[in-house]
């Protein structure tokens, strides 16, 4: 995702689901998401997975982390 990520629209996108809502997203919220049945909503760039960070790139630091 980091090849993706483009700093737009203040560190949100937006986001339309499957029950046709549409919201804001956070920029670090995208590695939260269920993307798909295999993907880890706790891997290891969210709070629960341990994430420093720090390790953000610097663009990236100063969002908000989930």
């Amino acid at each position: 995702m980091n090849r993706v990520c483009v700093d737009r629209h203040n560190g949100f996108l937006n986001g339309l689901f499957c029950d046709m809502s549409v919201r804001d997203i956070g920029i670090k919220q995208l590695w939260t998401l269920k993307w798909s049945k295999s993907f880890r909503v706790n891997g290891p760039f969210t709070k629960a997975g341990g994430m420093d960070p720090g390790a953000w790139p610097d663009w990236m630091r100063h969002y908000k982390d989930y």
